[in-house]
């Protein structure tokens, strides 16, 4: 079970052949052998009911001429093998006439091998020792005075002969063919197969490699099915490798944010060992630096943790009011946001997702456009039904979002320009958080501009009716 396991493609191709070519050879053979052998015992009893009409002409005085039976014959009358019986009506005798070599013939015992080769389903067909296979054909000829039967055995060795050749011929044929076959079957298997071998150790050497470990495999145009394979496996390496690079840059990132604020915390602990007790009034601004530092450091670590169980998160959803999520979050948000909040729009808005993650992704929504609108501004979160989809906007009045930075907007740890302002606290995390809450409850978020100047984060739900 094992070997068979282990098999490559070209092996079992081969192996396979063989099977089939054997089969079909074997199969055709027999054919061959089966038809010739039909016709050839289908010929010999022709020649017997013919060599039975002849013996019938050959009669004179009520008795075979042997020798004119022979030389009037158009067949070959020399392993052929003649009784006749001619027997009176009047006194019931019978008077037996023997062909040459026939009385020999018909008293030999009847061996073991003959009774084993006696055929049942071929009545005719008989086997003597030293005579061989023999096709047994008989006719009487009723008179007025007495009747005629004429036995004829008709040797078939010829055709026995004959078959043997074509088995012999047959054999040979297969042999031959078998090897050829085996040696082409080997050639184009292996050309079939080269691609996948070529695929094998490319990923071979690039899983070895560890500069190559990002490479694409190479795409053969032939086979089709393997240039299909090999296309496939590189979209999905494609994947991998994005996928890759992003948790590096993540790692990386997330490495940066934390190294800062640990820098600044490990150097004013440094600052208060080192003149603490010279300068006790470094003390309290060190303390409430390092409060501040820890506190980033702490939005970032529950941030990461937001995000990984995002990843691995199984939402339970349901239909719920939109309307009356977004009128609790606005309220929340009120108490932090130093902006006016508006909301308006269509009530009641029933959609189908998850009531926890709509109202985090309201929160990070509203929080964001907190941190880059006027504090004299209004944000706006508007609800909009359009044919099947409703469209949940949370609108600011800030600078809005540049074309080249919009791709980007919600990848981890990414900050855009105006970001980049010290002034404005964020460790590039939200956005990304509120765009994997938004796919777990299969909802679209997008970005547009508003005029004169602003940023719309669009969430799109596709309406459901409720289960009744």
């Amino acid at each position: 079970m094992s070997k068979k396991q282990n098999r490559t493609t070209s092996q079992a191709i081969r192996h396979n052949f063989i099977i089939l070519f054997t089969f079909f050879a074997l199969f055709t053979g027999a054919a061959v052998v089966t038809v010739v052998g039909v016709n050839l015992v289908h010929q010999s009893q022709t020649e017997s009911v013919e060599l039975l009409k002849s013996l019938n002409r050959s009669f004179i005085d009520d008795k075979p001429d042997w020798n004119q039976w022979r030389r009037n014959s158009s067949i070959n009358t020399q392993n052929t093998y003649v009784r006749v019986t001619d027997k009176l009506h009047s006194s019931g005798e019978s008077k037996l006439f023997y062909s040459k070599g026939t009385q020999h013939f018909l008293s030999l015992k009847q061996t073991k091998l003959s009774k084993l080769l006696h055929l049942p389903f071929i009545p005719a067909l008989v086997y003597t020792k030293d005579y061989g296979i023999l096709y047994y054909r008989s006719g009487i000829r009723h008179g007025a005075q007495k009747d005629i039967r004429s036995e004829i055995w008709l040797s078939l060795t010829p055709i026995v002969n004959t078959l043997v050749s074509v088995m012999l011929v047959v054999l040979v044929v297969l042999i031959i063919s078998l090897l050829l076959g085996w040696w082409l079957i080997s050639l184009v298997a292996k050309r079939l197969t080269r691609s996948l071998e070529m695929l094998q150790s490319t990923a071979r050497d690039q899983s070895k490699s560890v500069v190559a470990v990002e490479s694409l495999l190479p795409v053969p145009d032939t086979p089709l099915e393997v240039r299909e394979l090999s296309m496939s496996f590189n979209e999905l390496l494609t994947a991998i490798i994005d996928n890759n690079k992003k948790e590096k840059a993540f790692i990386s990132n997330a490495s940066h944010e934390l190294r800062t604020p640990i820098a600044a915390i490990r150097g004013h602990i440094s600052l208060v060992k080192r003149r603490g007790k010279q300068h006790p009034e470094i003390i309290d601004r060190s303390l409430h630096f390092i409060d501040d530092e820890s506190l980033k450091m702490q939005s970032l670590v529950n941030s990461l943790l937001v995000l990984s169980r995002a990843d691995n998160e199984v939402v339970q959803k349901s239909y719920f009011d939109l309307a009356g999520i977004v009128n609790e979050t606005v309220e929340e948000q009120r108490v932090v946001i130093k902006q006016a909040i508006e909301a308006s729009g269509k009530q009641p808005a029933v959609v189908y997702a998850n009531q926890t993650n709509i109202s985090q992704i309201i929160s990070i929504l509203i929080d964001n456009a907190g941190k880059y609108s006027p504090e004299d501004s209004k944000i706006r979160v508007l609800i909009v039904k359009k044919a099947a989809v409703t469209i949940l906007s949370v609108q600011d009045q800030g600078p809005g979002i540049p074309d080249n930075d919009k791709p980007h907007i919600f990848d981890r740890f990414y900050r855009g320009d105006p970001a980049h302002n010290s002034e404005i606290n964020g460790n590039g995390l939200g956005l990304a958080i509120a765009s994997q809450l938004a796919n777990l409850n299969d909802i679209q978020i997008t970005v547009a501009d508003v005029q004169p100047h602003g940023a719309s984060f669009n969430l799109l739900f596709t309406n459901a009716s409720p289960k009744k």
